[in-house]
């Protein structure tokens, strides 16, 4: 099985190497690629397996896109693909991509939320801002970075099955370290405001909730495009990762 996975991941590569010489049709080489991908699944595959076939897939489109960026059919498989790329792909890809492509009504959105996902990378500052409390008070990040020895940003919203799901988790983290250790800035993206206050009174949660607004939040700052979305910050105002898993946020947070 794994020499059957090799070769397949060979010709892969082979084909996005070869697109590197030509302009190609776009579309017809990219269904290439999936109907290959399609065509060696195996359900005798593991995990491991699968998800390396997927990698060198996405590492033949990347390719396709990169020395065709521009050309018919290309926007729209950077918009089918872009969140199964890596951010250093995304990156790259921008830079190759025409102007008049990426300030489109469609990619435009795209572009600034890359912006800011770069801007926000662990080891950047943090990035302040301020939204309102229940009580329609004003608070910001910075009134809370330095006060703790961390403090982890969560952006969620009442609507949100894993947000919900990832309260319990939160929850049983925060209340197991010492007070001064963490603290939680929940930052809700509910438009509905009686729906956002309902989940407080459901939840219950322990530490500071605040809610956009028209005027207020930091989602855009963050480049958050899905929640929940998390960014752990440190003492000194420097983010130590973002979207961490539970094992991987009690690991920083023990000093493991």
């Amino acid at each position: 099985m794994k020499k059957i996975l090799f070769i397949i991941a060979a010709a892969l590569m082979v084909i996005g190497c070869q697109q590197k010489n030509a302009k190609v049709d776009v579309k017809a080489e990219s269904e290439r690629l999936f109907a290959n991908l399609e065509a060696a699944y195996d359900p005798e595959l593991t995990t491991d397996e699968l998800g390396y076939m997927v990698e060198q897939t996405m590492d033949s489109v990347y390719m396709l896109l990169k020395a065709n960026m521009g050309a018919p059919y290309s926007d729209s498989l950077f918009l089918d693909v872009y969140n199964y790329l890596t951010v250093e792909q995304q990156d790259e890809l921008m830079a190759v991509m025409p102007e008049e492509m990426k300030q489109s009504e469609v990619m435009a959105p795209l572009f600034k939320a890359l912006q800011a996902k770069n801007a926000t990378a662990p080891g950047k500052p943090y990035i302040d801002f301020t939204a309102l409390t229940p009580n329609g008070e004003e608070i910001s990040l910075s009134d809370l970075v330095g006060k703790t020895d961390y403090v982890l940003v969560d952006f969620w919203a009442s609507w949100c099955g894993p947000c919900r799901r990832l309260i319990p988790v939160l929850k049983e983290m925060y209340m197991s370290h010492p007070k001064g250790h963490l603290q939680i800035f929940s930052c809700s993206l509910d438009q509905d405001e009686a729906a956002w206050r309902k989940a407080l009174d459901e939840e219950q949660m322990p530490w500071i909730q605040v809610r956009e607004d028209d005027e207020h939040g930091g989602a855009g700052l963050y480049g958050v495009q899905f929640i929940p979305h998390t960014v752990l910050i440190d003492k000194e105002g420097n983010i130590v990762g973002t979207n961490l898993d539970e094992a991987e946020l009690e690991t920083i947070l023990l000093g493991e």
